[in-house]
Order: structure tokens, then C-alpha cells, then sequence
């Protein structure tokens, strides 16, 4: 059974338990209540009905194999889903003045009983069973090739060996430095890494996992990029991101952390995130002008000079454009010794910092840092098109000589406002791990991902988490 086949009979399931609970709620109300009005009942199930679906849909982790087996994540996921589709219900009656619904709660409260009673007899009790059952007849599975014999490969190895609950069949190894046709903890090494391709298709992978020690960062992002570019799923197991597997929620092979790359289809993805950019970036130039203003004047008052911060900084495709800031520092401060404090931070791999009672910053200037408002004037940026809400941060050219290739790939994308990393520790982490949180954003951007780092960047402003 292909697993993008299961995705697909799980949403048919959850379809059809939604369904079986706006019957059971039906029957119920139809055995003990004396009068009612089956009118407003039916409003009250069509909503609820698609609020749940709508919330179903677009929670793909609801879906994935790890998270059905997983009977804690799953119970926890459902209650999530059932809250979020409640307060939908709940949020679009009201705008909607849909009375019929917001008026009857004991309706409401029938209905979401069912689905909570029957989703976790189905999804948290039964279908992990027959889950257990399919991965064992191996009925569900998918072939899996290990880069790497070192010891993280082998103790992979053991407990996939060990598991009875994972569909990976492993069908052997692929390193430069093991010799092709012997066996490693009972497994063939297929061949080197000039032979991947060929072992990719004679062997029909799915999943590769990258567990290569000795790599420098750039070759070891060579070999992520073309086993991306053959259309297999990546999990990756290596020092450099361990950042990933730290800040972020990650799979679980062998017993070891990893993280997941999949080729993406950005096509819907790119124009629909450009049209947000531009309506967000109006409502808050637009919504907060009055509060520019007020800026502007004690900008002004405080200190001569400017009030925007004009940044020529790198951007897409590692071109140069004009950044838009407001004026934090007094006018024509020397940036000698940031450029100082940047080459430190990227030869040493080093955190990045911030001077201490700097007296170059105004007095208004350090709340604006603090509290990232000085940022406020990118949405500029945005609105022209050089700039994203949320993407990686752009460097300035000086900042821009001194990375290494594999650094560069974070220009692939439009620099943003915010990013993971600001919101993963910002002024606590290291520079090789911001850019390969930067990395992990751009191979798994999404609407909700986005989403996510928004509404987790509002924290950062409002109580100044990581400012300067």
C-alpha cells in the first residue's frame, strides 16, 4: 500500500465519523427531547459538520503515520482539533449572527460530545490496531536507504531490526567509505555516492536517511539538495542541524532525532504568500500611521538626523537593495565595530551580540530595538516586493563576504521581517544554527509555518525577547 494512500482513507474516515456522530446526536435528541426544534438542530450539525472538516483538512500532521501511532500525540491532537474547530464554530456564528447556533448550546454540546466519543474509539483506540497489523503482514511499507555506516547508521539499524511498529524496509547502505557488496549488522552496502542515483531507482527508494559523519557543511548540503531533487523524502541525522532537532517538532527513527525534508510544490504556495504580504504590509502601514507619526516626532526630538535608516543589505538571488529602518543610532555612527563583532560571530560560530550600553543608540533608539518597532519600516520593503513578512533575515554586503557557500543558500528565498530563528532564541543562537534553522524554513515553508512564526513573533515585540 502506498503510505500517500493512507492519508487519504484516514480524511475518508474522519468524514465518516463526523457524519455518524451528527446521526448519533440526531437519534439521541430524537428519544428524549420531548420538543424540539429539529430545524435549528440540523443549522447547529452543518456547522459544527464544517467547522470539523475544515479543521481536519488543513491539520496534516493529524495524518501522519508517527503521530496515528502514537496514542499520547494523537489524544492530544484530537482534543486540539476539536477546541480550534469549537472556537471556528463558535467565532464565525457570532460574525455571521447565526443565532440558531450561538443560541443552542445544548445542541452544541450534543454534537461535539459524539464526535469526541466517537473519534477517540476510532482514531485513538482502533486504527492505531490496524496500523500495528498492516506494518506487520507488510501491507504498509516503504523502502529506505541509510547514507553513512558510522554509529548513528548502525544504531539505526538495531532498532528498526527491534521495532515492530515502523514501515521502513531497509534495503542496505551507501557510503564512500565502506566497501560495495558487504554486510553491515546484516544489510548490503549498495555502493558509493556516485552510484545513488541508479540505487534510488533500481531499488524504487522512498525515503533516504542522511546519517554521513566527516561531511563539511557544504558537501554534506550537496548531497541533501540531489537527494531532493530526486523527489525522495530526506531525514536527516547530523551535528549541524542540531539546532532542528532541538527547537523544532522532528520525527523519530531509530530511537534518534531527525528531521524531514520533502520535495515541496511551491506554485500555489509563492503568488497566494505575495498577496498576503502586500495586504498585511497595508493594513499595518495604513492601521498604525498615526502611531508612525508619533515615532517620526521623537525620533526627531531626541536627536538630529533622519528619521529612516537607509540599509543597502543582500536580498534574493544574493542581490542588493535599499532596507528600510527607523533611525535607532545617532546620525553617522561608525560601523566599525559591528563589522567587528560580525566577523567573530560567523569565523567562530558564535551567538550573534550585542554591545552593552552602546553610546551610539539614542535614547529612544534602544526601546525601538528592544522591542524590534525599528523594524517596523521593512513593511516597506514588503509592500515593493524585495522583502517577505517572514523569511531569513538579509545581511549586509560586509556580513556577506565572510560566509561560506553552504551559507548562501539562504538567499534562495526573499529575506523577511521575522524568521525561526528569531523566534527560537534570537540573540542566543549561534550562527551556523541560524542559518540552518533559515535552511529548514525554506525547504518546509508553508501557510502554517508561517502562520506559526507570526503569531510567536507578537511575544518578541510586545515584551522584547532577544532585543538589542
Amino acid at each position: 500500500m502506498r503510505l500517500f494512500t493512507h492519508k487519504i482513507l484516514l480524511l475518508l474516515h474522519d468524514l465518516i465519523v463526523v457524519i455518524l456522530s451528527l446521526l448519533a446526536t440526531h437519534l439521541y435528541t430524537y428519544i428524549t427531547c420531548d420538543y424540539c426544534r429539529f430545524d435549528q438542530l440540523l443549522i447547529c450539525e452543518i456547522g459544527a459538520a464544517v467547522s470539523m472538516i475544515a479543521v481536519l483538512i488543513f491539520n496534516d500532521n493529524f495524518y501522519k503515520y508517527q503521530f496515528v501511532l502514537n496514542r499520547a500525540k494523537h489524544t492530544i491532537g484530537l482534543i486540539k482539533i476539536i477546541l480550534i474547530s469549537l472556537f471556528l464554530l463558535i467565532i464565525v456564528s457570532f460574525f455571521l449572527k447565526a443565532h440558531d447556533i450561538t443560541s443552542n448550546r445544548v445542541y452544541i454540546g450534543t454534537i461535539y460530545f459524539f464526535i469526541i466519543l466517537f473519534f477517540f474509539m476510532s482514531r485513538v483506540m482502533l486504527i492505531p490496531e490496524i496500523y500495528y497489523w498492516l506494518v506487520k503482514k507488510k501491507i504498509v511499507t516503504r523502502n529506505m536507504i541509510i547514507l553513512g555506516t558510522g554509529p548513528l547508521s548502525r544504531e539505526k539499524i538495531k532498532y528498526l531490526n527491534e521495532s515492530q511498529k515502523s514501515y521502513y524496509h531497509i534495503i542496505g547502505f551507501v557510503d564512500n567509505n565502506a566497501i560495495t557488496g558487504t554486510a553491515i549488522e546484516g544489510y548490503p552496502v549498495l555502493g558509493k555516492m556516485k552510484d545513488l542515483k541508479r540505487i534510488i531507482k533500481e531499488y524504487k527508494i522512498k525515503d533516504v536517511l542522511i546519517s554521513l559523519e566527516g561531511y563539511s557543511n557544504y558537501k554534506l548540503q550537496c548531497v541533501i539538495d540531489f537527494c531532493k531533487r530526486s523527489g525522495r523524502t530526506i531525514h536527516v541525522v547530523s551535528e549541524l542541524y542540531d539546532i532542528i532537532t532541538e527547537k523544532m517538532e522532528i520525527d523519530e527513527i531509530g530511537g534518534i532525532s531527525s528531521f524531514r525534508l520533502k520535495r515541496n510544490n511551491f506554485s500555489v504556495y509563492e503568488p497566494a504568500k505575495r498577496a498576503i504580504d502586500i495586504v498585511l504590509s497595508l493594513i499595518v502601514i495604513v492601521g498604525l500611521f498615526p502611531f508612525w507619526i508619533i515615532l517620526t516626532l521623537l525620533i526627531i526630538i531626541t536627536s538630529r538626523g533622519p528619521v529612516f535608516y537607509k540599509a543597502t543589505v543582500v536580498g534574493t538571488h544574493e542581490k542588493q537593495f535599499i532596507m528600510y529602518k527607523f533611525r535607532s543610532m545617532f546620525y553617522r555612527s561608525s560601523t566599525s565595530t559591528h563589522e567587528e563583532l560580525v566577523s567573530e560571530m560567523i569565523k567562530n560560530n558564535k551567538p550573534t551580540e550585542k554591545l552593552k550600553n552602546d553610546p551610539r543608540i539614542t535614547p529612544i533608539g534602544k526601546l525601538l530595538r528592544k522591542t524590534s518597532i525599528d523594524e517596523f519600516p521593512q513593511f516597506i520593503n514588503v509592500l515593493i516586493g524585495n522583502m517577505s513578512i517572514v523569511g531569513p533575515r538579509p545581511c549586509l554586503p560586509y556580513e556577506y563576504k565572510l560566509m561560506d557557500r553552504w551559507h548562501r543558500k539562504r538567499f534562495l528565498v526573499k529575506p523577511g521581517i521575522t524568521g525561526l530563528w528569531q523566534i527560537k532564541g534570537r540573540n542566543n543562537v549561534r550562527f551556523n544554527d541560524q542559518i540552518a534553522l533559515d535552511l529548514y524554513y525554506i525547504e518546509n515553508r508553508s501557510f502554517r509555518l508561517d502562520f506559526e512564526i507570526i503569531v510567536k513573533t507578537i511575544p518578541v515585540i510586545l515584551f522584547g525577547k532577544g532585543g538589542a
